[in-house]
């Protein structure tokens, strides 16, 4: 994601917000791993999987589509968080209907908003910043986005650990024990984890 890309991000901003729905088509594709890695770190808490993410980035974009005229933002990060609000809303439906019930349930729509925000407050947080800064041509406020893609590019344990470790918080005893390993294998899988990222997002910035 060199300075053009992110030149690009915010022209699409703007015309997406002047009405134009094929800027507003390619902006979502932009953000389409974003949502997904949000969407896939909320659905083993809430549905043990029984959904798949990219059907729920799917309901967004049409979410999203249909009603572009509400959001008030200027910059990635602001239409991001309008994304990340659309999404809440996608989950807690999904959710309801996996349980079987169709009254909204406060606490659920609650733990899904921090949960989104943990997931999100990831891609910017310090250790975000050094895993996707190997070269000077990112633009920091857009970085998150290709932290996303990076990480919806790992194989899925590599994913878990990092998840569960960092997005969730918990000490390596309780990732262990969630990923039925032991601790000593969490915390070399996790080492790994972080390096296969790092790699993943240099070879990234290597091919724009």
């Amino acid at each position: 994601m060199n300075e053009s890309t992110n030149q690009r991000i915010d022209e699409l901003i703007t015309q997406a917000r002047a009405g134009d729905q094929h800027a507003l088509g390619e902006l979502l594709e932009s953000y389409r791993k974003y949502l997904a890695f949000l969407a896939r770190s909320q659905l083993h808490h809430h549905m043990r999987g029984k959904a798949d993410p990219s059907d729920l980035v799917q309901e967004v974009g049409l979410a999203a589509h249909g009603n572009i005229a509400d959001f008030r933002g200027e910059t990635p990060e602001e239409f991001a968080a309008w994304l990340r609000g659309i999404l809440s809303n996608v989950l807690a439906m999904q959710v309801r209907k996996y349980l079987g019930t169709g009254k909204r349930d406060p606490r659920l729509e609650r733990a899904l908003d921090q949960g989104l925000a943990s997931a999100s407050g990831f891609l910017h947080s310090e250790l975000a910043a050094d895993i996707t800064s190997p070269s000077q041509q990112f633009a920091r406020n857009e970085a998150f986005l290709q932290l996303a893609e990076g990480l919806e590019g790992l194989p899925e344990h590599y994913r878990q650990v990092i998840v569960l470790r960092h997005v969730e918080d918990l000490p390596f005893a309780e990732v262990a024990r969630q990923m039925d390993r032991t601790v000593d294998s969490v915390e070399k899988l996790w080492v790994r984890a972080l390096a296969q990222l790092k790699q993943t997002i240099g070879e990234g910035l290597d091919g724009d």
